[in-house]
């Protein structure tokens, strides 16, 4: 086994009854570490050891992301935050939270995407180091801290094999309570050549937006996927026709109009006006 790469940081705030509220990506990974830590004894009979034994008591995470996003300070501190301001208070108290990533593996010759989850983490407030800017560029990423404990069903780690990183981003989102939802997508010949015309159901909600993605092989995003036109996506209004090649697949995601969060997707395959 070969490790090839680590992605995709999701924290959640733990609930009171144990639930999550919305995960959110903590920046870019640049690296984790988790150490476990055990309870040992033993006893010894008749000159040799008789009895071992070991249990887990925690373990020490180390999360180094390319940067702390502002809502972090407030879901893993409890510090007050609004869009661009944080407030640091002595009686803010660190919560307990999940904490999500993806790691790449090669398995005799084949890549796959591992998924990882930490159920019960509580993050300490980072370090800060900084110095003035020199003649090299030099790179300062954050890292934070925490321990992780187990839940009271002794759990407190798990992981999953994927053959994609958008089945494996969906799984520890699943994990959080938090699933993509269906658009039933449906695909008309459209008025000009090279056209079809969509028909989308459920209707969008609030201020969300439709982005579409055609081709030969392209799939669902994950929740919360970032479904922007720098990632391959493009904006539709929902009513005008859209130009595409019959027989091809194409995706439909409705997403936050700020984020381009994707909260729900569906997919279905072309069918194009083509030409007399």
């Amino acid at each position: 086994m070969a490790y090839l790469g680590l992605r995709k940081p999701i924290i959640a705030d733990m609930k009171e009854d144990g639930s999550y509220n919305e995960p959110f990506a903590c920046g870019k990974a640049v690296g984790v570490t988790v150490t476990p830590n055990y309870a040992e004894a033993s006893q010894y009979g008749d000159d040799g050891k008789a009895e071992y034994d070991k249990e887990f008591v925690d373990a020490d995470v180390t999360l180094n992301t390319t940067t702390l996003p502002v809502v972090a300070h407030q879901k893993l501190f409890g510090h007050t935050v609004t869009e661009k301001n944080v407030k640091f208070n002595a009686d803010d108290q660190n919560k307990d939270v999940g904490m999500g990533w993806i790691t790449q593996e090669k398995v005799d010759g084949k890549r796959k995407f591992i998924s990882n989850i930490l159920f019960k983490v509580k993050f300490s407030d980072p370090s800060e180091d900084y110095s003035t800017r020199g003649e090299n560029i030099e790179y300062k990423t954050p890292s934070i801290s925490g321990k992780a404990s187990a839940l009271d069903n002794g759990q407190w780690k798990e992981t999953e094999e994927h053959e994609t990183a958008t089945a494996a981003l969906a799984w520890i989102y699943g994990k959080f309570g938090y699933t993509l939802g269906t658009l039933q997508v449906q695909s008309a010949e459209g008025t000009e050549t090279g056209t079809t015309h969509l028909t989308v159901t459920p209707e969008k909600t609030g201020q969300n937006v439709y982005m579409y993605k055609t081709g030969v092989d392209v799939e669902l995003p994950a929740y919360n996927d970032v479904c922007s036109v720098a990632n391959g996506w493009k904006s539709w209004d929902g009513t005008s026709d859209v130009s595409a090649t019959s027989g091809q697949k194409i995706v439909v995601a409705e997403v936050e109009a700020q984020t381009f969060a994707a909260k729900k997707a569906g997919t279905t395959t072309v069918t194009a006006k083509t030409g007399a």
